[in-house]
């Protein structure tokens, strides 16, 4: 924040201080005019000294509170000023000064009902002081006419109280807009935020009903072999255990499969039970992205092999939004798809040599949140970003061991 800014805020968060010290410059410089008018003015000024400075206070005391009672402060000013005229106390500009921040602060802070009427009561008063102050008691110590006195103070003082006038509702309007605007920023970051929960919630059980249909194709395969293994366990033992083993396998499985399915909510519909996609798919996937324009290579590295099925999904689905991310955002682009095959892990690494769009929605977005929230399911790491050169990159890092998240 800039000098000019911190100001600013130490100002809004102390205005009775600020309005303080405003009323006290301004009493002091009233103050040293009545004393230069009073020693200089031949004659002296008709009138006693106490009853000047008091209505000098009664005029400027009352700024303090312009902003929080700016009707009453305007009305005591405007009084206090026409008083001021009728005993003719020198060193009226002053009092004009202070009547015109008390008739600016009532545009500004003064509430809707009240603002036009009381200013024009207001605008009224001062005008009648000026023709009183300059058409009426000047004639007799000037050369010039009393009907060139009377309409130039009046132009004039109409111009500046027009002014302020205008000033005061710009400035007013101007603090609605932002409050507003505030408000609206406001509103807008918690419908994001909102917005963003109500994403992942989706992508979550989008994600369980997924593992569900995982969970249940491993108990169906349970439930089979089991049969199995019972009917050919009298004559035949060694197939009989060979079954028993493989129901092991699937049970392990299983239940990885339902520890990490914990947490989640599956929501019901009428989708039906179509077969989950694997990387055994991926040829296809990447010869469907072909046929939509971009072009992909897919590279495959370590030893290719089966992998458990919450793995294979998964790393389908990062593959396939990611991809579409770069056919939807990138414009004319090359993509790379490379899996890495470890002991342990599965790498994906899908990067693009495009241009991500004005809006950058490569950056964001539903998609992004499903393919971070996979791989925070599966224990994994993930990370998404522009290159240094140019395009768009995204990797994830898939334990492949059993252990659930």
């Amino acid at each position: 924040m800039n000098t000019l800014g911190q100001v600013r805020a130490v100002m809004d968060r102390y205005p009775t201080v600020l309005d303080s010290l405003i009323a006290l410059a301004l009493g002091l410089i009233a103050l040293l005019s009545l004393w230069l008018e009073w020693t200089t003015a031949a004659p002296a000024p008709n009138i006693s000294v106490p009853l000047a400075i008091t209505l000098l206070i009664l005029l400027i005391v009352p700024l303090v509170w312009r902003r929080r009672y700016p009707y009453a402060v305007l009305m005591a000013c405007t009084v206090v000023m026409v008083v001021a005229a009728i005993v003719k106390v020198p060193g009226l500009a002053w009092s004009v000064n202070a009547w015109a921040l008390a008739f600016y602060s009532a545009g500004v802070y003064g509430q809707a009902r009240w603002r036009t009427p009381l200013r024009i009561v207001a605008l009224a008063a001062f005008i009648g002081v000026v023709i009183y102050e300059f058409a009426w008691l000047s004639p007799q110590r000037t050369p010039v006419t009393p009907e060139f006195l009377l309409i130039v103070p009046i132009l004039a003082n109409l111009l500046v109280g027009g002014a302020t006038w205008w000033f005061s509702d710009a400035v007013r309007i101007s603090r609605e807009r932002q409050v507003q605007l505030a408000a609206r920023t406001l509103q807008l970051e918690q419908e994001r935020e909102l917005n963003a929960r109500r994403a992942v919630l989706d992508e979550r059980v989008r994600i369980a009903r997924e593992l569900h249909d995982v969970v249940a194709h491993h108990v169906s395969l349970m439930g089979v072999q089991a049969g199995a293994a019972r009917r050919v366990l009298s004559r035949d033992p060694a197939r009989a255990e060979e079954m028993l083993s493989a129901i092991e396998g699937t049970s392990r499985e299983a239940v990885t499969e339902l520890q990490r399915l914990l947490g989640f909510l599956r929501r019901e519909d009428d989708d039906g039970l179509a077969p989950q996609p694997s990387l055994q798919h991926l040829d296809v996937l990447v010869s469907q992205m072909r046929d939509a324009g971009l072009s992909v290579d897919l590279q495959r590295e370590g030893m290719v092999r089966p992998l458990p099925p919450g793995v294979d999904l998964s790393a389908y689905r990062i593959v396939q939004e990611a991809l579409t991310n770069t056919l939807k955002h990138a414009g004319p682009a090359q993509a790379v798809v490379t899996l890495r095959y470890g002991p342990r892990a599965l790498d994906i690494d899908v990067s693009d040599d495009g241009q991500p769009d004005a809006n950058g929605s490569q950056h964001g977005g539903n998609g992004m949140l499903g393919m971070r929230e996979r791989v925070a399911l599966l224990g994994g790491r993930f990370e998404a970003g522009p290159r240094p050169d140019a395009g768009f990159r995204v990797r994830a890092h898939l334990p492949l061991d059993t252990t659930p998240v």
